[in-house]
């Protein structure tokens, strides 16, 4: 399984290569088009409602993230696109950040394994609230210590149940995950911390939402790449 300083090493150091950029200026312009479709659903308009300041970017993230979650053809990872499309400086580092995220969530939905879904687990909202906190600390270019407190925090916030998929809540807790990213990114910037190895630890996610047993987690990792974004190795 993906270490949490494996991840962090990945965000600070990893330059996407061509092909993986364009598919996330896809996914980024996917996003927007979705959350603008989605905008007008109950779920949305209810979270705006309550919204405290819709304009912060934890909120946007979170309403935006909503909203591109309740409709069909989304992108693959909403809350990575919305903690990006937040953040980020300009389209561009938001691309960046969107291709960054979205690999860190594949692996770690991969490590979670079947397992967590058939515990009733949402995987948008699970792996992709470490997705998204990868893409927010790359869009922010955080220090080693700040990204790493950062997974942590979001690592502890990632929650969403399979059966609210088909209900008001479903894209809202998507969208949270995304609100809890870039609000992990901003308080790990300002000197938050949280537990040393949230994702491999004793204690840790994998360790509480997942139930592999040896030969699963070993047929696992045989199947899937030695690396963080090994597989971009093929797009050149």
């Amino acid at each position: 399984m993906i270490t949490t300083t494996e991840v962090v090493d990945f965000v600070r150091e990893t330059a996407p290569p061509p092909a993986a950029l364009d598919r996330a200026v896809a996914e980024l312009g996917r996003f927007r088009q979705a959350a603008r479709r989605g905008s007008d659903t109950a779920s949305v308009r209810a979270l705006k409602q309550v919204a405290v300041r819709p304009s912060s970017l934890l909120w946007a993230a979170w309403i935006d993230g909503a909203a591109a979650a309740a409709v069909p053809d989304r992108p693959a990872w909403v809350a990575v696109c919305a903690a990006a499309n937040a953040l980020a400086a300009d389209d561009a580092a938001a691309a960046e950040a969107i291709a960054i995220g979205e690999v860190v969530a594949d692996r770690i939905r991969a490590d979670l394994g079947d397992a967590h879904n058939e515990s009733g687990w949402s995987v948008q909202a699970t792996a992709g609230a470490i997705g998204a906190a990868a893409a927010a600390g790359r869009a922010l270019g955080l220090e080693v210590g700040h990204l790493h407190h950062l997974v942590g925090i979001c690592a502890t916030q990632a929650t969403g149940l399979a059966a609210a998929a088909e209900t008001d809540t479903g894209p809202v807790q998507i969208g949270k995950a995304a609100a809890n990213a870039v609000e992990a990114a901003l308080l790990s910037r300002n000197g938050f911390t949280s537990a040393a190895q949230p994702l491999e630890g004793r204690r840790g996610l994998f360790a509480l939402m997942s139930t592999f047993s040896g030969a699963e987690e070993q047929d696992t990792e045989k199947a899937r790449p030695a690396r963080l974004g090994e597989g971009w190795l093929a797009m050149g």
